[in-house]
């Protein structure tokens, strides 16, 4: 059933999608065909809000209305019937026309950005015509405001995978070079009939955006490959910064007179079109001796067949294509390889220079990449490079990772670097990254360790304390680090043998002191049960376990839980358990300290104080806390760290919405829907409560200016969003109520 609108008769559907339909209608007052786009279920039309929000102009489609009907929420645009940019294309369309028709798109595009948006789907459907001739930039469906990334609800992006640019397709934000880069793709195309990539599904769409080379024109367009150059500049800070300085561009190159002759085509020619300009170059004899006589003379008459095919090849092209055989620039083998009538010799040197490189360990990955790519120029569905160069990263990966394993950090680094400058969102370089940063880190505390113990020595009790929570943190940056694990293992035979002999010596306190040292160290070193058992056979050993207990009652009384340094009481219950593991009161005690250190750093981070978190848990792993329990404290820092973050990234975005009138639009993704997660976040976050109060105000002033201007529909409806959000304004409520009474 078709859906009904006031001041509209709609007689039929043109065209339907999963999120809109799209249908033809006349505008009843003055009898104009219009197009009129609904998205069932909406509250307001995305479409309408972008296009509301960008000035007339002669090469952007033109909304008449918008609003809400039983269907969903519908924007009425100007009909125009003359066909769009996709069409032409098959058709043939010269090329002068087509570079009006970029002009024309570059120049709209210009507008659309000044407005604060980004179109996010440039691509031939989308370019219309008038019956002047002058393209129109249509279809804002999914247009988003600058700096904000091209993503639905889901996460997925949204767009045309051929036209995305690398930042659209990674899903990162994007700017008016986004559409820049999808317009210098539609250019391409235009130019060479075809687009400059092609995969089968759209992740291998957006990977070839991201890491192919720019492909290269033909030599007779050669004229226009700056422009596609700087248009499809990967980076965005190579590229062309706009739709003026684009058209600026295109006005100086300088035309070739084949190429002004030049018709772009993108359908295939026909075998009727073959046989018209072939005659019987197709036909098939049946007859046998004539068979016979061919089969005899097929060596002699291959050349021959394959020189006349070529020949009609180049009358079909055109006289570009006979100018570029003239001047050398289209091989005949090179086409006829194409046909399967013969190896591309130009194909065959590329695919051996690259396996070569890819063979010589001495080669950067750039390289053996950019030889990969090549033979991917030359042929897009050669098989085994694209293989190739799909292995090439988890391959560097192995290398990577190997280098890390074997501690050559500069190998590693210097891999990495090329790796991820190659492949530049592959989420395999951060993780690496990471292990990287943490390595040399660990280095750097190893190696300000070592200084530090060979100044004092191993027996400087201060010096031993330090060196071992940095050997330990050392473990957490690197597991398994041989350096780090060996000095854990030394340290705790030194301070087992101290022990030793200070218990033999009758220095019981001491002897419990030096073991506790040890076993922080390394507390499956076998010798430490000989010196605990031989810390047990002295008679002053309770008493000196017992005046241990009671310092450390003393300290928690102070509240020295973990500092000072030598003076607090997690040390000492630590130093009791190094003696005699099973003491339940060092163990309940412990349990206690736990606690309370865990209760004090939720605290500092529900007050905000990050800075005060990570020295308490640097203090906790000074007085012997285990990595367990350190690591537990870490993570609660880690969290709130992220929610803060996220709280931030909220806030940005709101901001940028509100900007950009997105205060209760699209769904899931408007200003309003930011600060509300705000506040699930960060209940009486201030900030959020000012933003949403100014949100409010702007809908409702919206809203009475709305109802000035006789759009009683829009009026309340605007309003009510207003009251959604601050329910307890009483004007808001007085002025909806005579409103609805009007």
């Amino acid at each position: 059933m078709l859906p009904r609108i006031p001041g509209y008769i709609i007689d039929h559907t043109v065209a339907e999608t999963s999120s809109a339909v799209l249908y033809s209608g006349m505008e009843t007052d003055t009898n104009r065909r219009v197009a009129i786009k609904v998205t069932p279920g909406a509250q307001q039309s995305a479409e309408a809000a972008v296009l509301f929000a960008i000035p007339v102009h002669r090469n952007i489609i033109e909304m008449i209305d918008h609003g809400r009907c039983d269907a969903g929420a519908y924007v009425v645009l100007e009909y125009l019937n003359n066909g769009n940019l996709q069409q032409r294309l098959e058709h043939g369309i010269h090329i002068q026309a087509l570079i009006k028709v970029i002009k024309d798109i570059a120049r709209a595009l210009d507008v659309v950005h000044a407005a604060g948006f980004v179109h996010c789907d440039i691509k031939p459907e989308n370019v219309l015509f008038r019956a002047n001739g002058s393209a129109v930039l249509a279809d804002f469906g999914i247009a988003q405001p600058i700096h904000t990334s091209c993503k639905s609800v889901d996460g997925l992006v949204k767009g045309t995978p051929e036209y995305m640019s690398p930042e659209q397709a990674a899903g990162r934000e994007v700017d008016g070079r986004a559409d820049i880069y999808s317009l210098g793709v539609l250019l391409y195309h235009v130019l060479v009939g075809q687009l400059p990539y092609r995969a089968e599904i759209p992740i291998e769409m957006g990977i070839k955006h991201l890491q192919e080379p720019i492909p290269r024109l033909p030599a007779y367009l050669a004229n226009y490959q700056e422009v596609v150059d700087r248009a499809m500049a990967k980076r965005t800070e190579q590229r062309i910064g706009g739709g003026g300085l684009l058209v600026d561009l295109l006005d100086t190159v300088r035309v070739d007179t084949m190429a002004t002759a030049s018709v772009i085509r993108t359908e295939s020619i026909s075998t009727q079109e073959i046989v018209a300009a072939g005659g019987d170059l197709l036909a098939t004899q049946r007859d046998p001796v004539r068979l016979e006589r061919q089969t005899q003379r097929r060596n002699q008459r291959r050349m021959v067949r394959s020189s006349l095919l070529f020949a009609l090849l180049v009358s079909l092209l055109g006289a570009g294509a006979f100018y570029s055989y003239q001047e050398g620039l289209i091989s005949p083998q090179l086409i006829l390889s194409k046909l399967g009538l013969g190896e591309d010799p130009v194909l065959l040197a590329a695919w051996g220079e690259a396996q070569s490189l890819h063979q010589d360990p001495n080669q950067g990955l750039a390289a053996i990449v950019a030889a990969y790519r090549r033979v991917l120029v030359i042929d897009p569905g050669h098989t085994a490079a694209n293989q190739a160069v799909s292995s090439l990263a988890n391959e560097w990966m192995n290398i990577i990772d190997e280098a890390l394993r074997q501690g050559n950090l500069e190998t590693a680094a210097t891999r990495l670097s090329e790796a991820s400058a190659v492949f530049p969102n592959d989420v395999g370089w951060v993780q690496l990254a990471t292990r990287l940063q943490n390595r040399e880190r660990a280095e750097r505390i190893l190696t300000s360790t070592e200084s530090l113990l060979t100044s004092h020595g191993l027996s400087d009790l201060p010096s031993a304390t330090a060196a071992i929570q940095s050997y330990q943190e050392v473990l957490r940056l690197a597991p398994g680090h041989p350096q780090a694990e060996e000095a854990l293992a030394q340290l705790a035979v030194h301070y087992a043998n101290l022990a030793t002999t200070a218990a033999s010596t009758g220095q019981v306190g001491d002897a419990i002191s030096l073991l506790e040292r040890a076993t922080a160290a390394d507390s499956s070193l076998a010798a430490l049960d000989e010196v605990r058992a031989l810390i047990s056979q002295a008679t002053t050993t309770q008493a000196a376990i017992d005046d241990i207990l009671q310092r450390a009652r003393r300290y928690r009384a102070d509240n020295r839980l973990i500092t000072p340094a030598g003076e607090n009481a997690a040390e000492l219950y630590h130093r009791v358990l190094a003696t005699d593991p099973d003491n339940i009161i060092a163990t309940q005690a412990l349990n206690e300290l736990r606690a309370q250190i865990t209760a004090n750093a939720d605290q500092l981070l529900a007050d905000g104080r990050l800075g005060a978190v990570e020295n308490l848990m640097n203090q906790a792993g000074a007085a012997g806390m285990s990595t367990e329990f350190v690591n537990g404290i870490r993570g609660r820092l880690d969290s709130q760290r992220s929610r803060q973050e996220e709280i931030a990234t909220h806030l940005a975005q709101a901001r940028q919405l509100i900007a950009s009138g997105f205060l209760t639009a699209p769904a899931n993704d408007n200003a309003v829907t930011h600060l509300r997660s705000v506040q699930q976040l960060d209940p009486g976050n201030p900030t959020a409560a000012a933003l949403l109060q100014q949100c409010a105000q702007r809908l409702a002033a919206v809203a009475k200016e709305a109802f000035e201007f006789g759009f009683v529909d829009s009026a309340e409806q605007y309003l009510d969003l207003a009251l959604t959000i601050t329910p307890e304004v009483q004007e808001w409520v007085t002025l909806r109520d005579s409103w609805e009474n009007k």
